[in-house]
C-alpha cells in the first residue's frame, strides 16, 4: 500500500512539474496592460455600480424544472432550481424521496398542467408545492 501511495505521489509530482514548465508569463505585456488600464472608482457613481454589480436571477424554465424533476425529483433538486432552500432536500431525504416519490410525481404533474405560469411555485418552501 505504501508503494502504491508513493508511486501516485511521485506521478502527480512529475506531471505537475512537467506542466509547470510549459507555461510562460510575459511580464512586459502584463505591465503594459496594467499601465494602460482604466481605474474604476466604485464610490464615484454608487448607484450605477450597484446596478452593474447586482445579479439578476433568470426566471426558471418550466421544462428544465420538469426534466430535473423527472430525473432528480426524489432528492428535491427541481425545488432548488425553482428557488427553494436546502431544507427541502432534508424533507425529501427524511421522507424517503418525498413519500416514496409521490410528492415529486405530483410536482411534475403540477408543473406540466400549469406550464404557462409557474410563478406560484418559484421561491416556495412548502413541502407540497401544489
Amino acid at each position: 500500500m505504501k508503494k502504491l501511495l508513493f508511486t501516485i505521489c511521485l506521478t502527480i509530482g512529475f506531471v505537475s512539474y512537467s506542466f509547470a514548465n510549459s507555461y510562460q508569463v510575459n511580464d512586459n505585456a502584463v505591465e503594459d496592460l496594467l499601465e494602460n488600464s482604466e481605474q474604476i472608482n466604485p464610490f464615484e457613481n454608487g448607484a450605477e455600480m450597484a446596478q452593474l454589480m447586482s445579479v439578476q436571477a433568470a426566471d426558471p424554465n418550466v421544462w428544465v424544472a420538469c426534466v430535473i424533476d423527472f430525473f432528480l425529483g426524489g432528492i428535491a433538486i427541481h425545488r432548488l432550481y425553482l428557488g427553494g432552500t436546502w431544507i427541502l432536500i432534508l424533507g425529501y431525504f427524511f421522507t424517503f424521496g418525498g413519500i416514496f416519490g409521490i410528492i415529486p410525481f405530483g410536482d411534475l404533474i403540477a408543473l406540466i398542467i400549469n406550464s404557462d405560469d409557474i410563478s406560484k411555485y418559484v421561491g416556495s418552501n412548502a413541502f407540497i408545492m401544489w
